[in-house]
């Protein structure tokens, strides 16, 4: 799976903060944006460590511990191919985040996105042996995304990035991603200027659409 692209390097401490406050807004609106352009698994390192800070500080706000999961799922991501045991620690860090952005916003259609793709990183852990188990498990979360905010490009693109990469004689291939791409797409045209709120996906999502037309002028 490709990953995307988010970091941080802000330094703060976790004693000033109120929520919604405008040392929040501005330690938040700093963070998401040096997140934005994350490269490596360092930088996704620096990212986490930032959103816990700040969610330490703000434990009753379910976005910075939703941006400290999603960058640890983001390390993990960066490191599985050279030391899957760092892999596999960052995922657990990422799902223990998680479960405390689900208690605060167990509602919240980010959220379930963000259990499918850690999900999909539970996968890389053993693909073979995981795969029957885990595949209805992602798509279920990404339902439940879709239910909770019809809206939400991001449950169609990450449903269509893991279509795509599924075996053809289990329904997976370029063909039946296309759709999930495609409506992505028009939801990602129709998304407004979100602010602190995730924004991912887009551009990826774009990628995957040439990826899957290069497919078809082959065919």
């Amino acid at each position: 799976m490709k990953t995307f692209v988010l970091s941080c390097m802000l330094a703060l401490t976790t004693g000033f903060l109120t929520a919604q406050s405008p040392q929040y807004t501005t330690a938040m609106t700093t963070a998401v944006a040096q997140l934005d352009s994350a490269k490596s698994a360092d930088d996704y390192q620096a990212t986490a460590n930032t959103f816990a800070r700040i969610a330490g500080a703000e434990p009753t706000e379910w976005l910075p511990h939703y941006y400290a999961a999603f960058s640890n799922l983001m390390v993990g991501f960066s490191r599985y191919e050279k030391d899957l045991n760092k892999a596999i620690f960052a995922f657990d860090q990422s799902e223990a985040l998680l479960e405390k952005a689900n208690a605060l916003a167990p509602q919240e259609s980010e959220l379930a996105v963000l259990k499918a793709y850690l999900l999909i990183g539970r996968l890389m852990e053993n693909p073979m042996v995981l795969g029957a188990q885990i595949t209805p498990q992602v798509f279920a979360a990404l339902e439940k995304a879709a239910a909770l905010n019809p809206a939400n490009p991001r449950a169609s693109f990450l449903r269509g990035t893991y279509v795509l990469n599924m075996p053809e004689f289990y329904g997976g291939g370029a063909k039946n991603a296309k759709p999930y791409f495609e409506k992505a797409a028009v939801l990602f045209e129709q998304e407004t200027d979100r602010g602190l709120l995730p924004h991912w996906g887009q551009r990826a999502n774009v990628q995957y659409l040439g990826k899957v037309a290069a497919t078809e002028t082959k065919d």
